[in-house]
């Protein structure tokens, strides 16, 4: 029998690639914003991405496993995307250096105080009773319509949508009330 010559990856690297796929795939539309903020044309913007996506994954290994994943991919993004305005230089619409700093920094900021929000939001629904995260997870989890959910519940659709009125109110003021606590509401 010849020998096997398919390739494989070593178990380690299998670990490192299961763990690589659970935070990418969690964090990667996060990115993707990230990428298209700064690279309006949405076909260069998915190639930025690709090459993000391709150097994240082959400098996995020297990420830190004591810390977030997302600033880790952000600061790989944002190199990507100087690395690709640096090639666009002869365009005559091309942004300074000073200037492409400046709007990755801001970017970044935008997408960290949206990160923040978000585990906010999740903190939050957490806290909700059962039923109404049941609501919020059919509604917005399942894109099930209002009238699908009033006529599991045995409710009317006016009253499915009250009651989601209610919750994103106090879902808005319990995540105010979080980032306020936290020193995270933009000034």
């Amino acid at each position: 029998m010849p020998p096997d010559r398919s390739p494989r990856r070593p178990a380690d690297r299998t670990d490192d690639y299961e763990e690589f796929l659970g935070l990418f795939s969690r964090n990667q539309s996060r990115v993707q914003a990230y990428i298209r903020s700064l690279v309006p044309d949405a076909a260069r913007a998915d190639d930025v991405f690709q090459a993000t996506s391709l150097v994240l994954w082959r400098s996995f290994e020297t990420f830190d496993r004591n810390k977030d994943f997302l600033p880790w991919a952000f600061g790989v993004a944002r190199h990507q995307v100087l690395m690709f305005w640096r090639t666009q230089r002869r365009d005559r619409h091309v942004f300074s250096e000073s200037l492409l700093e400046t709007l990755t920094d801001d970017a970044l900021g935008r997408a960290d105080f949206a990160a923040d929000r978000q585990r906010a939001l999740d903190a939050c629904v957490e806290g909700l009773p059962p039923r109404q995260r049941d609501l919020i997870r059919m509604f917005y989890g399942e894109n099930q319509s209002a009238d699908t959910i009033a006529a599991s519940w045995d409710r009317t659709v006016h009253a499915v949508y009250k009651a989601l009125k209610v919750m994103r109110k106090s879902l808005l003021k319990c995540v105010e009330r979080r980032l306020a606590t936290e020193g995270l509401l933009p000034e």
